[in-house]
């Protein structure tokens, strides 16, 4: 497949970040769409041997400005990173939310469509989505909808759509999950040695019990570039490490690879969530793809660089 340029939305996020480097990585030339402030020059710079990253800024919920976006870059392919991505806000901001997540797609399915309609495009959702009669919250109808409307560009237009729907993704990059919010209370905990880490604020877990899929965000970005080449238009497809951890082996990580005792708050079982259910990941592995980087990795990435955080602020402070 003839595919070079594709438009990167959300690549100032977690998962952005990420793939753009994949991406230039695997030779793709990387138009990436940042609604905020850019990267740094050293997070932008494309691998050595591989394709410039190209940073331009637009506002996804504004259908003009999408269209323009669109066909200025003239990208073979979409893969759609951006969104809002939190519950909590998403009780708070319900419309945007709604806006942010799906009608931020619709704009650009249907740009692609008016410009590059033999484009590829791969929607990425969220394992939370749920239909209008079961949503738990606004940002799990949002997700539905989102998905939803990728699938209907597909039966409707015939356009080469795929979806990926991710589960809880972990690794370096300053995740805003429960890792990465670890990560960097541990960090904290850290910084002044073990004298320090009583008087940080124990971490607070609602229980031990719960149990989930964490994939690292590395191996995600994988499946996306193998997805938009091989993925079959019209089908969304699982993407989990196979893995259901508990919090207690998560407590249990990050107690072994930090220097100093973490102290935890944890709730009764009684009050547990409850654990989602393990999905087929099969029709994602049988294009070839399966996660390569241990959870161990992940976390000890993860605490890592919010350590190199901590360094460089000492360091600032110093000079």
């Amino acid at each position: 497949m003839g595919m070079k340029r594709v438009l990167i939305t959300g690549a100032t996020g977690f998962t952005g970040r990420h793939a753009c480097r994949r991406f230039a990585d695997a030779g793709w030339e990387v138009v990436a769409v940042a609604s905020g402030r850019g990267l740094l020059p050293e997070e932008t710079a494309a691998p050595r041997g591989a394709k410039t990253i190209r940073w331009t800024g637009c506002d996804l919920t504004d259908r003009e400005a999408v269209r323009g976006l669109i066909r200025e870059t003239s990208p073979d392919a979409l893969l759609h990173l951006a969104g809002q991505n939190a519950v909590d806000r998403s009780w708070r901001e319900p419309d945007l939310t709604l806006a942010v997540n799906a009608l931020s797609t619709v704009y650009l399915l249907e740009a692609m469509r008016e410009r590059r309609k033999d484009g590829r495009s791969l929607v990425v959702g969220s394992m939370l989505r749920e239909p209008p009669e079961s949503c738990p919250h606004p940002y799990s109808y949002s997700k539905f909808v989102q998905v939803s409307s990728a699938l209907a560009w597909h039966r409707w237009y015939g356009m080469e759509v795929v979806v990926a729907e991710p589960s809880n993704l972990i690794g370096p990059g300053g995740s805003g999950g429960i890792c990465g919010k670890i990560a960097r209370w541990a960090a904290q905990a850290e910084r002044g040695g073990s004298s320090t880490a009583s008087e940080v604020p124990p971490f607070r877990l609602s229980s031990l019990t719960e149990r989930r899929d964490y994939l690292d965000v590395r191996d995600a970005v994988n499946a996306y570039e193998i997805l938009l080449r091989e993925g079959q238009a019209g089908m969304p497809y699982a993407v989990e490490s196979g893995t259901m951890r508990s919090l207690e082996e998560i407590r249990a990580e990050f107690g072994r690879i930090a220097s100093v005792p973490l102290h935890w708050e944890v709730g009764s079982a009684a009050a547990a969530g409850e654990s989602p259910r393990p999905r087929d990941c099969s029709p994602v592995r049988s294009l070839g793809w399966s996660p390569a980087i241990p959870f161990s990795e992940s976390v000890r990435d993860a605490l890592e660089e919010e350590r190199g955080r901590y360094r460089e602020r000492r360091e600032e402070r110093a000079e």
